[in-house]
């Protein structure tokens, strides 16, 4: 007990602990008593109530099964349904379940005597009184069912149901009574446990004191003590005899004061050193203070300057390094606004603190302004100047504004850009001109990288765009076979390529792999890429021709070329070139050229044919007669055709030339019908006009080509016969045109290419018809000169309507009157000097002019006929383009026009090639494209006689 005491006393910790402790342990234990207290309590009342509600359930179970017995047998009596005879029993075990269960519980002498009469009352019911009353109910003897059964008052059943009724309100009492004990039970218990912890309370007053006495005498003391010595007093203090912690503080207390007071000499006089070196740290302290300011400046400054730097190096922008300048410049220097501005045309600038306004002035006046001294002095300077209302702000006295003029310099020491920083109220020190120059020198660093960019910019940029431009498809690869760039069109002909395939890196096994499913015969083209790409075999001229099957079918001819830079090979360019339209035009081509040599044989077999059997037999006149116009029609047929092809030449040339005079539609219409009337005996040309006059500026043999060529497609597509519309109006500021035909109509899918060249449909119907597929490509050409259009409408096996639109235009037709045309009919006197290559043709001309009363001059070749024209002097010179091998009828018009004597002579052109542009540089508007009827001829001389 001694060593327990001792090692408490020690420690006045443990001595507080202790009895903090013994506190807690108390309460402790009281709590834990009164919790086991009341936990006993409410589980008695759990238990008792808890029994008589059970109780209560199983009486009211067992009034309930005894009241569905009755209520079951009633019903059978009355229906006599087995549902009804079941429930019964079913009933009857649950009311034996529920007797036996409440019998497990204590009850009353009247409770158990009740519950045998219940018992005892189903035991007899079921075994007597059921089955009698069943057997009336069976019977249907209900009145003997009725006297049978009992209903009177005494039925234990109703007693049963009384019983549980009361005992219902005998259980409710109870519970209230249970209640009020268990509070009654748990106020006694808390009284109980409130007078314990103010028994505890007074004891830790009790403790409390006797620590506050042991504890905080001694400490006051000390106390007293340590502040009378520290006022200076001498004092003797006196050692408290503890073996705790107070006494240890008093021992050491005591120890500290000796030890000060004989300290005290040797501290005063060392204080008076360390005044003296306190003074001197002082002064350090200073200066290493204003050091520090100094040097968090320059780190203030160096990153400023760092965040130039880097604004300089990583911006390509010219607008965002323009401001990013400007604005970090301003920053490390400090000043209050400032400008930059580039020496372009376009003069770019950035501001911070100027107004758009203010900066356009300065623009304005660049060339002659404070930027020009800069320019010519290529060095800094400083001006100052008063502030403006808006610089002097609120401020009443005057200030001024100091301003630094900074031209930046490039490589060659010219000018690019000038930099002007404004200070208000202050001056501009010494030092800040040479540091803005030498940011100045970054920032032309800065602008030579920005113009090296651009530089590359624009050639990358131009060199994207040319490849975009070209019609061929461009592909890069690397030595290990991956696809660096492409071009645009290279993405048209492959749905698979990214469309900005500039900068890209996919790899030729995925190149390939994609192929697979867009390429007919994937497996050569592989194998020809692989081999040049990654050098299994050198590069040669030959190319390779595959077809891509999606997303649009194409022929696409490739070849490759190495590259090299200084000598070594660093890639492969493939060129992809579209020759989809070249193979369908070979292909139509081929195609044209067996048409056109079974189309020219025909004819031509039946004009020797028929020829033959003219010179070689003795026919009767009719005979002559019909052949003579058979040979007549295959020549026109001839004739159309070699027109056809050439009319295409031309167009693809783009010789095509057209004499637009004012043509009068109605009447080109009435002479196409008649024409193809008298040709035709199986078709009913009909035309529904509305009886207006129709001009339109156009070429009018091109016109009636056009209004031919429609007409006899109409009939030779109706091989049937039938009846054929046309239908000219004027509808909505144009003139309409529609041909109707009931034939063999167009399929859908032939539409598209219903205008190209060469194209025929395929179908043998048409096959037998015959024809080159060149008609109604030039239909199309002839009516988009003429500024108009061309629809079809058709329906196959129904027939086709083509409908022609051309512009309304108010013309007045030429009117010329008999007096003027009789005035200038020819006579027997004019001279034609007619020169012609052909000899059977310059017969059968000759002989038709002489006929119309023309004097002729007949010469095959050009050089005689000059020899002899300035004797003849004839009136008017009809010439062939194509003479001797030496001279050509050029020669002779150009030496025509160089004669005095012959340079107005009427000159008309025959030829077989259309060159009306050139003739008309020659001032010849007359111009007859072989071969024409010997007609033409002498009306086209007629129409220059009466032009005079």
């Amino acid at each position: 007990m001694d060593k327990f005491n001792k090692y408490f006393r020690k420690s006045i910790t443990r001595q507080f602990m202790a009895l903090m402790a013994l506190t807690m342990t108390l309460i402790l234990c009281g709590a834990v008593f009164v919790l086991w207290s009341t936990v006993n309590i409410i589980q008695s009342y759990e238990t008792n109530s808890g029994e008589t509600r059970e109780k209560q359930e199983l009486v009211s179970d067992i009034s309930n099964h005894a009241n569905q017995i009755i209520m079951r047998v009633r019903g059978y009596y009355v229906y006599q349904t087995q549902f009804e005879y079941d429930q019964i029993f079913i009933e009857r075990q649950a009311l034996d379940t529920a007797l036996d269960a409440i019998k497990q519980y204590p009850m009353s002498d009247s409770e158990r005597e009740l519950m045998e009469r219940i018992e005892s009352f189903f035991t007899s019911f079921f075994n007597e009184l059921l089955p009698q009353g069943i057997a009336y109910a069976e019977a249907g003897n209900y009145e003997a069912l009725r006297t049978y059964i009992s209903a009177e008052g005494d039925n234990p059943v109703n007693k049963l149901l009384e019983y549980s009724r009361t005992f219902e309100h005998t259980v409710q009492k109870m519970a209230s009574d249970e209640n009020l004990q268990l509070v009654k039970d748990l106020t006694y218990q808390g009284g109980i446990f409130i007078g314990y912890i103010l028994l505890v309370l007074v004891f830790s007053l009790f403790i409390t004191r006797k620590i506050a006495k042991d504890i905080g005498y001694p400490l006051s003391q000390l106390t007293q003590q340590a502040e009378r010595f520290a006022a200076g007093e001498m004092i003797q203090v006196d050692v408290v005899r503890r073996v705790d912690e107070i006494g240890g503080l008093s021992e050491s207390f005591h120890a500290m004061i000796k030890q000060i007071v004989s300290k005290e000499e040797e501290l005063v006089s060392q204080n008076e050193e360390l005044q003296a070196q306190q003074d001197e740290l002082q002064a350090q302290q200073e200066e290493l203070h204003a050091a520090l300011q100094q040097m968090e400046h320059n780190e203030h400054y160096l990153e400023k300057r760092n965040l130039l730097v880097q604004s300089l190096s990583n911006t390509l922008n010219k607008q965002e390094l323009l401001s990013s300048i400007i604005r970090h410049i301003v920053d490390i220097v400090g000043y209050d606004k400032g400008i930059i501005v580039m020496n372009t045309p376009q003069h770019d600038y950035a501001a911070v603190g100027v107004s758009a306004k203010g900066a356009a002035q300065l623009i304005d006046s660049i060339d002659d302004g404070m930027v020009l001294r800069a320019a010519q002095t290529r060095e800094p300077y400083c001006v100052t100047r008063a502030c403006t209302p808006g610089e002097q702000g609120y401020h009443e006295e005057q200030l001024f504004a100091s301003e630094l003029i900074v031209p930046i310099l490039d490589a060659q020491e010219e000018m690019v850009a000038c930099m002007i920083l404004t200070k208000l109220g202050q001056s501009i020190a010494k030092h800040e001109p040479v540091e803005v120059a030498g940011m100045a020198r970054q920032v032309s660093l800065a602008f030579d990288k920005l113009a090296i960019y651009e530089s590359s910019e624009r050639q990358r940029q131009m060199t994207s765009d040319m490849l975009n431009t070209i019609q061929e498809g461009v592909q890069l690869f690397d030595l290990e076979g991956r696809t660096l760039q492409i071009n645009k069109k290279l993405t048209e002909f492959f749905g698979f390529l990214p469309s900005n395939g500039e900068s890209m890196q996919l790899p030729l096994h995925d190149l390939l792999d994609k192929l697979s499913g867009v390429v007919a015969e994937p497996e050569a083209l592989k194998q020809f890429i692989t081999e040049r790409v990654l050098g299994c075999r050198s590069a040669d001229a030959s190319g390779f021709t595959y077809e891509i099957i999606e997303p649009d079918r194409k022929y696409i001819q490739m070849y490759c070329e190495p590259l090299y830079r200084e000598g070594v090979k660093f890639g492969t360019l493939l060129v992809h070139r579209d020759i989809t339209k070249e193979y369908e035009v070979d292909r139509m081509k081929s195609e044209f050229v067996s048409t056109v040599s079974h189309e020219l044989r025909t004819p031509l077999a039946s004009v020797l044919g028929f020829a033959e059997l003219m010179l070689h037999r003795e026919l009767k006149p009719e005979r002559q007669r019909k052949y003579i116009s058979t040979i007549h029609q295959e020549a026109r047929r001839l004739t159309t055709l070699i027109n056809d092809f050439l009319d295409l030449q031309r167009m693809e040339s783009g010789k095509q030339t057209y004499d637009m005079k004012p043509v009068s539609l109605t009447a080109l219409i009435h002479e196409v019908i008649e024409l193809h009337r008298i040709g035709t005996s199986i078709h009913e040309i009909v035309w529904e006009n509305d009886d207006k006059p129709l001009m339109l500026l156009a070429d009018q043999d091109k016109l009636q080509q056009v209004l031919t060529n429609l007409l006899s497609n109409a009939i030779k597509y109706s091989p049937e016969g039938g009846r054929i519309t046309i239908t000219s109006q004027a509808e909505s500021e144009q003139y309409v045109i529609r041909i109707r035909d009931e034939g063999l109509g167009i399929p859908d899918n032939a539409l598209p290419k219903l205008f190209n060249k060469f194209y025929r449909v395929d179908n043998t119907d048409r096959r037998e018809i015959g024809g080159t597929g060149l008609g109604l490509a030039i239909v199309k050409e002839i009516v988009t000169r003429h500024k108009g259009t061309i629809e079809v409408d058709t329906k196959l096996g129904e027939g086709s309507t083509f409908t022609l639109c051309f512009p309304a235009q108010h013309i007045q037709p030429a009117v010329e009157t008999e007096t003027e045309a009789s005035e200038h009919m020819p006579e027997a006197s004019v001279e034609v000097m007619l020169i012609e290559n052909d000899y059977n043709l310059s017969i059968m001309l000759r002989d038709e002019l002489q006929a119309s009363g023309f004097r002729v001059y007949l010469y095959t070749q050009g050089q005689k006929a000059l020899e002899e024209m300035d004797a003849l002097r004839p009136d008017i010179v009809v010439i062939d383009l194509m003479l001797e091998p030496d001279t050509s009828g050029w020669q002779v018009i150009e030496q025509m026009k160089k004669t005095d004597t012959l340079q107005n002579t009427p000159i008309i052109i025959s030829s077989a090639f259309e060159e009306k542009e050139k003739a008309a540089q020659w001032g010849i508007r007359e111009f007859l494209v072989k071969p024409y009827l010997p007609g033409r001829l002498t009306a086209t001389i007629q129409q220059i006689l009466r032009k005079g």
